[in-house]
């Protein structure tokens, strides 16, 4: 079999990395859309899953359309020429333009959630009585002459190159081969922290739609995804309510069914209790993150305050988040442009006056990635 010229194999490589940088910026520009991809948020976080994304298109040659009209001989200033319509993001009407190419893209759930979640950490993390939680980081600081194309050290290879051109008395930058090429290598380093544990409180009640409860399990799906990348070993707990709350296992969390009225108050109080028999505060780093559509009996506010300000001096941090779309608006973008009041509970939460009690609100998917950024992001 002939061999392949190295000049269209370097043509090939040079596309390939192009093309891999090209999807990840691209995949970084888009994370606001992607964090809540239905796709993903229903896998089971191990396998490869498709993303869609823009066509790429590549630097060429673009010939004109076939233009209309018919020619008409020298044109002056100020004339109008026919031209056919242009790309449009659509309207409510049939349209007669294409759209854009959309491809998928393939990428595991822990890249992603790498990508998405690097600069975030649990604030305030103290050292405690026990060292126990292992903090996982990951750095490019070895190089190999094998490895991914999308790991390639650009600078490495051209300085082998030229090396190797030098030392035929050719000083400068030539044809590139496989023995050039220089690639990063991931290093894992760990480091020991205090203990933590983190509480996961979600309202499971008539009042949380469909819509709401996947925004939810959003949130918590990639809190998840984030702790287990980040800390090899932290407690989670998992608090499913209603009017009354229990404790549940990961799989029934996240599959649960919604039904009965709400007394969030149920919820913070079994997440008090459990930390004071479980993780005391001498010994642990604890948080606690619910989410709510805020429509809580009206009665139970008030409790809620109370065990919110209790469970304060129990823990590093308490996060409140409130889904505040209503059934007005679709579940991937607004029919109406209005802006939903806060709950009469996040009224009485917001009360509580403690630099470590966060509140967000999610208006939709798009903004589940704020959540986190505003949750995991850095403290003062």
């Amino acid at each position: 079999m002939a061999e392949i010229p190295w000049d269209l194999r370097r043509r090939a490589l040079k596309d390939s990395i192009r093309h891999d940088k090209r999807v990840k910026e691209a995949i970084r520009k888009n994370l606001k859309e992607l964090i809540a991809e239905e796709n993903i948020i229903t896998s089971d976080g191990k396998k490869l899953v498709k993303i869609p994304l823009r066509y790429l298109d590549q630097y060429r040659f673009r010939f004109g359309r076939i233009g209309s009209g018919a020619g008409q001989g020298q044109g002056n200033i100020g004339d109008v020429i026919a031209r056919d319509g242009e790309r449009g993001e659509g309207s409510e009407r049939p349209g007669d333009q294409p759209g854009d190419q959309v491809y998928e893209a393939e990428i595991s759930v822990e890249e992603l959630t790498r990508m998405m979640l690097e600069d975030l950490a649990l604030p305030w993390l103290e050292d405690k009585e026990l060292q126990q939680i292992t903090t996982t980081t990951y750095t490019f600081d070895e190089v190999r002459r094998k490895g991914s194309m999308a790991n390639l050290d650009k600078k490495r290879t051209l300085l082998e190159n030229l090396k190797r051109h030098a030392a035929k008395s050719h000083p400068k930058v030539g044809a590139f081969h496989t023995d050039d090429l220089r690639f990063k290598v991931w290093s894992v380093r760990e480091e020991y922290h205090a203990n933590a544990a983190v509480y996961l409180l979600m309202d499971r009640s008539g009042s949380m739609t469909t819509e709401k409860k996947y925004i939810a399990k959003s949130f918590f799906f990639w809190l998840v995804r984030f702790l287990r990348l980040k800390y090899t070993t932290v407690d989670m707990v998992f608090i499913a309510h209603d009017t009354e709350a229990q404790i549940v296992p990961e799989k029934d969390f996240f599959t649960i069914s919604n039904s009965g009225g709400t007394m969030c108050s149920s919820a913070y109080r079994v997440a008090l209790e459990h930390i004071l028999h479980t993780h005391p505060r001498s010994r642990w780093n604890t948080y606690v993150f619910h989410f709510s559509d805020g429509d809580n009996w009206e009665e139970d506010n008030p409790r809620c305050k109370d065990v919110v300000t209790q469970l304060l001096e129990h823990t590093t941090m308490v996060g409140y988040g409130e889904i505040r779309y209503r059934d007005e608006a679709t579940f991937y973008g607004w029919v109406k442009s209005f802006n939903p009041a806060w709950s009469t509970l996040h009224k009485d939460l917001s009360a509580i006056d403690h630099p470590r009690f966060v509140t967000v609100a999610i208006k939709q998917k798009e903004d589940v990635y704020q959540a986190l950024q505003d949750f995991l992001g850095k403290k003062e």
